[in-house]
């Protein structure tokens, strides 16, 4: 379905490199000193202006090293010194990673302005807008709207990277540095002599983009814009904005909850029914995606993601990126899963199943077999059950024979053996009582049992057999089949998968918190308990009380959320403002050489300041 969406972008000839500022020229279709004449040349420019979201140091890949290194989320296990940098806080103003980095928010920023104003410039054109019909000159309004988010978007990573402090810190003052702020499009240097504004100005204008845009945008766009902005998603970062200004002024928090409301009544979201649907290609755009960035490399590699080049499994990847056992440790208490794991369930299920009881794992076996009759298909299915109640070993052959369910044994000859055990274990532990969270296997590839498929091979499926944990989130790993259907061959291993960055799984814990601090537990828990549900495959509407949901014996229910949240979003780039948010980056990432008074924010690129001016474009204080 995002073919639709993508195709249009396809056909703009984008551009993606952030080496040059001013390098804007056709990255839309239309000349920079072109004029837009039509509803589809403005639909031209503006999607130029969303190919901005596919800078390398964005949503490509390489965002992920500052939002997931500084957490230890990732930890990086090469020799780039940039990127070593990032991992313990050593970056200065000339690291040439962050300099990337911001060049690539402002040439987002840069190719909305030129779409807006291009879409501005037709409208005051009295003979071309008398031969738009009425539902042309809505869709016109709503491009202005899409501009406005995607501008928006941008200024809200550069002031919360950038910026002097975050409006949660203690010590915030509106008047301090925010980041310089660029109304129009650029096309010579001398233009670019702009100072910062302060802070106030800076969110100021992060807020009135996200508003007009949600005045100008649809609800839903159908089919035939999937994957563009809507109100939905401008409203859920309103919510998320004003949560910041709610740490020292809680009646923002009035405001916070309005906007999620506003972003649910507009959306019509839902949590998917499986957690790992947020992360493949099978359903991207789905119930639970507020707003996700639009991958394919069906026809041009330049809109391809390059998650597995950057952060896929080591060796194979570029970078040697993994998961730290610190983090992995948050789902499963320092239960370490692996092949141990495997043989254990092999060789002991009644350890993790209950025979007698048809809820856990070994009924929804029974299930599977039954539905494929398996058997006696005279019997009823209770009289199926009691056939297999306790014999494991001949419902296993019996499932492994006729739905071509894997047992758990180690083939590496077989390119869909990780897949299948994986999903096969996940099914286990998520109705046992180990206590390890099941969203561990839809996170981060499992040492010596999960095997993925290997472009460089020849894809030739292997083990991943490092005693370290993988990113698995958005990376293909199930099969040589998967692969071959995102036209992975001559694209030395990008891939189509899109990223959600705002997802309504977010919202709700983000809301939960909101309902907790206004006294409102029972909201708080609600919110809590539908994210943990999903991921324990509980049914996230019930009435009645669910196995997983919050108990007051747990512990102190905001520190229950955080671990939730960490275990929910985790290698999604969403945790560091989070944990800056909640002042936790004081103590979480003091021993890797954080300092709280200097490294809550980025060093101004040296680069930019010599261009503009030392005295004019001013560094961070630290820096």
């Amino acid at each position: 379905m995002k073919k639709i969406f993508i195709a249009l972008i396809l056909s703009s000839g984008i551009l993606t490199s952030c080496e040059d500022f001013f390098d804007i020229n056709n990255y839309s279709g239309i000349p920079s000193d072109g004029f837009v004449n039509s509803v589809e040349n403005a639909q031209s420019v503006v999607n130029g202006a969303y190919s901005g979201l596919y800078g390398l140091e964005l949503w490509r890949a390489e965002i992920y090293y500052y939002l997931d290194f500084a957490t230890n989320e990732l930890e990086y296990r090469h020799t780039d010194g940039n990127l070593i940098q990032l991992t313990n806080f050593g970056y200065t103003a000339d690291q040439a990673w962050i300099k990337n980095y911001w060049r690539c928010l402002y040439r987002l920023i840069a190719r909305a302005n030129d779409a807006c104003s291009k879409i501005w410039e037709m409208k005051q054109d009295s003979k071309i807008m008398r031969t738009l019909s009425e539902t042309d000159k809505i869709e016109i309004n709503q491009m202005i709207g899409e501009c406005n988010f995607l501008r928006a978007l941008g200024y809200y990573y550069l002031v919360r990277s950038f910026g002097d402090k975050l409006p949660s810190h203690p010590n915030y003052d509106p008047q301090g540095m925010g980041i310089p702020i660029v109304d129009s499009l650029l096309t010579e240097k001398d233009q670019l002599m702009i100072g910062r504004s302060s802070l106030k100005e800076s969110w100021d204008k992060v807020i009135c983009d996200f508003k007009t845009a949600y005045n100008l945008l649809p609800s839903s766009w159908g089919n035939s814009k999937l994957g563009a902005a809507t109100k939905g998603a401008a409203a859920g970062y309103l919510g998320q904005i004003y949560m910041y200004f709610g740490m020292n002024d809680p009646q923002a928090f009035n405001d916070a909850k309005y906007w999620f409301d506003e972003c649910m009544k507009a959306g019509n979201y839902k949590l998917t029914e499986d957690y790992a649907w947020n992360f493949d290609i099978d359903h991207e755009n789905n119930s639970e995606s507020i707003f996700e960035v639009q991958f394919d490399i069906s026809n041009n590699d330049e809109i391809s993601s390059y998650t597995w080049r950057r952060l896929g499994p080591e060796p194979k990847s570029w970078g040697v990126v993994n998961v730290s056992q610190e983090y992995v440790d948050k789902f499963s208490d320092g239960y370490r899963l692996d092949q141990d794991v495997y043989d254990d369930i092999k060789n002991n299920p009644k350890k993790y199943i209950s025979l007698t009881n048809p809820s856990k794992v070994l009924a929804l076996l029974i299930e599977y077999a039954y539905e494929a009759h398996i058997g006696e298909t005279t019997k009823t299915k209770d009289e199926f059950i009691n056939l297999y109640s306790g014999n494991w070993e001949l419902l296993a052959d019996q499932i492994t024979q006729e739905l071509s369910i894997p047992r758990f044994d180690v083939k590496q000859d077989d390119p869909n053996w990780g897949t299948e055990n994986s999903k096969y274990l996940k099914i286990i532990l998520q109705n046992s009582e180990q206590g390890t969270d099941p969203r561990i296997y839809d996170s981060f590839y499992i040492p010596n049992v999960d095997m993925i498929s290997n472009y460089w091979d020849g894809h030739d499926p292997y083990l991943y057999t490092t005693n370290y944990y993988g990113f698995k989130k958005y990376i293909p790993y199930n099969s040589v089949e998967s692969w071959a259907g995102q036209g992975l061959p001559g694209f030395e291993g990008n891939n189509s998968i899109n990223q959600r960055i705002f997802r309504l799984a977010e919202l709700y814990l983000l809301y939960s918190e909101i309902c907790y601090r206004q006294g409102n537990t029972v909201e708080a828990e609600n919110y809590l308990n539908k994210v943990r549900r999903r991921a324990w495959g509980e049914n996230i509407d019930s009435a009645t009380p669910q196995e997983h949901d919050y108990k007051s014996s747990e512990g102190d229910f905001m520190t229950i959320l955080v671990k939730e949240r960490e275990k929910e979003m985790c290698l999604e780039g969403t945790l560091l403002f989070d944990y800056m948010r909640l002042g936790l980056d004081k103590t979480l990432f003091i021993s890797r050489g954080y300092n709280p008074n200097k490294h809550h924010r980025l060093p101004i690129p040296l680069a930019e300041r010599q261009i503009v001016g030392m005295d004019i474009l001013k560094q961070n204080e630290g820096y």
